[in-house]
């Protein structure tokens, strides 16, 4: 019995080596394969074992990556050039608008006019920022246009001017001319004589006619004067500076001047370089 026994062992555990064989005849080659290359076993001998889960090389391996979208293009026009594209797109926006106004084209007009203004805007803010931090560039320390600060430089200025007239007659003598029929004479030959009068200033009035003009009784007939300085035709009343050294004549204005018009004038044609004054 015990031969019987020991026979019948020895039979099952054949089957059972036998399956087994089978199983690896079948599938336990390409199953160890395809887990040593989830785990990395390509042949090395470094097998983590069953207990571990492997992620499968294909898994493993990082999603490729998006194609990003290229750099936009470099705006290769002009400043000008997009200045006069804006331009016209808000002119054809404001056509197409006033042609078929609907709803929809007027709310685009609308929002391209909103920001071109706001371009604007932007542009005015940082323009006057500028210009304060930039002494050199801000006009209005030469020119104020603030109530105070004006008040301040025109007193400047007016001071200026009285040294100007003052000084006038070291180079420069005035000419008046003037007839006694102009009536626009009538008003401003007072006018002159109290200018003259409060500035110290000789003035040869002559007249083209030969009478006495109001204001001067002193006048001098022309007897061809205004021809020879080149003012034969000007109109009257004509005032001019006379240069003592290069012999020649600066027109000062015609028609009727304010005082405070006089003094600039001459104090700009005096005293000033041009350019010098804006």
């Amino acid at each position: 019995m015990a031969g019987t026994a020991k026979s019948a062992v020895l039979r099952g555990l054949t089957r059972l080596l036998a399956a087994l064989g089978i199983w690896a005849a079948l599938g336990a080659s390409a199953a160890g394969g395809e887990w040593r290359s989830w785990c990395g076993d390509g042949g090395s001998g470094d097998t983590l074992g069953w207990h571990f889960y492997c992620d499968r090389a294909e898994e493993q391996q990082q999603a490729e990556p998006a194609p990003t979208q290229p750099p936009p293009a470099e705006n290769t026009q002009s400043a000008t050039a997009r200045i006069l594209e804006l331009r016209r797109a808000l002119e054809e926006a404001r056509a197409e608008a006033i042609l078929d106004p609907t709803p929809e084209k007027v709310t685009a007009y609308l929002r391209l006019q909103q920001e071109t203004l706001q371009k604007a805007a932007a542009f005015s803010d940082v323009f006057r920022r500028t210009v304060w931090a930039s002494p050199d560039l801000d006009y209005t320390l030469k020119r104020p246009v603030g109530a105070l600060a004006k008040q301040v430089w025109s007193d400047e200025r007016r001071d200026a001017r009285d040294v100007a007239l003052a000084r006038l007659g070291d180079r420069y003598g005035l000419i008046y001319l003037g007839h006694a029929g102009c009536a626009a004479c009538r008003v401003f030959g007072p006018l002159l004589r109290a200018f003259a009068t409060r500035h110290g200033l000789d003035v040869l009035a002559v007249s083209l006619t030969g009478e006495a003009l109001d204001g001067w009784p002193e006048a001098v007939a022309d007897n061809g004067r205004a021809a020879r300085l080149g003012l034969g035709d000007a109109p009257v009343p004509a005032l001019v500076l006379f240069d003592t050294r290069t012999k020649r004549v600066q027109p000062v204005g015609f028609g009727v001047m304010a005082e405070d018009e006089m003094a600039e004038r001459i104090y700009a044609l005096t005293a000033l370089e041009p350019g010098h004054d804006y």
